[in-house]
């Protein structure tokens, strides 16, 4: 009875951050719309409940939101003048909160990750590892094939999912929180679906999220590796860390010229179009 229980919970906790990865998707579709206004809090609420996740009030202010948006493009023009459009005003690639731009240590670390439950990058996705949807659905599969391993009595997976959720999202979740925070604070913001939904996440986070043991050293390696991605992060990118990456370019061959584009620039600059995550593998109540 209790590995029923157990499986039970896994399920459940998967769905419920499926559902976040999803809603965290770029909205292309006017079905993503229609499933966010017609679906998703309720899915979220008898999920969260039953989990005993405090997001009741944070579901309430989804629902206020939703309502509030009157159609799909107003949806995606939401999400795209937060997440995509430059200036970008949150983060969605959510390392850049940790290692102060794009592509950073962290960003590498969590390719580590996803490679030690033998996961690699879909045919297509255009993205980082860091977008927050994706980190979602790993969170996910990590409860799915969890429950999966139960049921059939075979070795959990490399990862579990709550040291998943205290070394990575509870790093980064409360600045883009903040973020979010700050945007819905202008009254010519219109409705914002997406910080009750932030806030959601945070519910579940403070429930799920533990520290993995590790030794001493280890421990110490990783508190300095940290304390060095957060101190590159306050500081910026630097001219002379500039002159430094230009250098080495240099000397291995390499083009230069991009560095004078602002990086939040270089994507139109050089052709490139922002994709919207991978579907998720498995099935869930959102659809």
């Amino acid at each position: 009875m209790m590995d029923a229980r157990n499986i039970e919970s896994l399920t459940e906790r998967g769905e419920f951050y499926l559902c976040l990865a999803r809603a965290f998707m770029t909205p292309l579709q006017p079905e993503s719309f229609a499933a966010m206004r017609d679906a998703l809090a309720d899915d979220l609420a008898e999920l969260g409940e039953s989990l005993g996740y405090d997001c009741a009030a944070h579901i309430a202010a989804y629902r206020d939101a939703i309502d509030a948006t009157p159609q799909h493009l107003a949806l995606l023009q939401c999400y795209s003048a937060l997440f995509l459009n430059p200036p970008r005003l949150v983060a969605i690639n959510a390392t850049s909160y940790l290692d102060g731009a794009h592509g950073g240590g962290t960003v590498t670390a969590l390719e580590q990750a996803y490679l030690r439950c033998g996961l690699q990058r879909g045919t297509d996705f255009h993205d980082l590892a860091d977008h927050v949807a994706v980190q979602l659905e790993f969170v996910a599969w990590l409860y799915f094939a969890g429950a999966e391993a139960m049921s059939a009595g075979t070795a959990l997976p490399a990862l579990r999912p709550e040291h998943f959720l205290h070394a990575f999202v509870t790093r980064w979740l409360p600045r883009f929180i903040q973020d979010l925070e700050q945007e819905a604070a202008h009254p010519e913001v219109p409705a914002n679906p997406y910080l009750a939904l932030a806030r959601m996440l945070a519910a579940a986070v403070s429930v799920d999220a533990v520290a993995e043991e590790i030794a001493p050293k280890e421990r110490r390696a990783r508190m300095a590796i940290c304390k060095a991605r957060h101190e590159r992060a306050e500081r910026g990118v630097t001219a002379e860390d500039m002159a430094f990456i230009a250098r080495k370019l240099r000397e291995k061959g390499l083009s230069t010229d991009h560095l004078a584009i602002p990086p939040e620039l270089r994507d139109e600059a050089q052709g490139y179009s922002r994709g919207s995550p991978p579907g998720p593998r498995k099935g869930s109540r959102y659809e």
